[in-house]
C-alpha cells in the first residue's frame, strides 16, 4: 500500500470513528496468502475512494 493510501485510509477511519491503526494492522495481517493479502489492499483503496467521494458531496 502506497502512502498516499495509508494517509488517505487513516483520515477516512478517523472520520468515521475507527481506530486507525487497527484498521490497518488488519490491512497488514501475516500469514494471509499473496492473493488474499493482495484483495485486501485493493479494497481498502476502494473504500479510500468512496471516502474521499463522499467528502467532496459534502463539501
Amino acid at each position: 500500500m502506497d502512502k498516499t493510501t495509508n494517509q488517505e485510509l487513516r483520515a477516512l477511519a478517523e472520520k468515521n470513528g475507527i481506530d486507525p491503526d487497527q484498521l490497518l494492522e488488519i490491512a497488514h495481517a501475516d500469514g494471509l496468502p499473496e492473493e488474499l493479502s493482495a484483495t485486501v489492499a485493493e479494497i481498502l483503496g476502494d473504500m479510500t475512494i468512496f471516502g474521499q467521494a463522499l467528502d467532496e458531496k459534502e463539501e
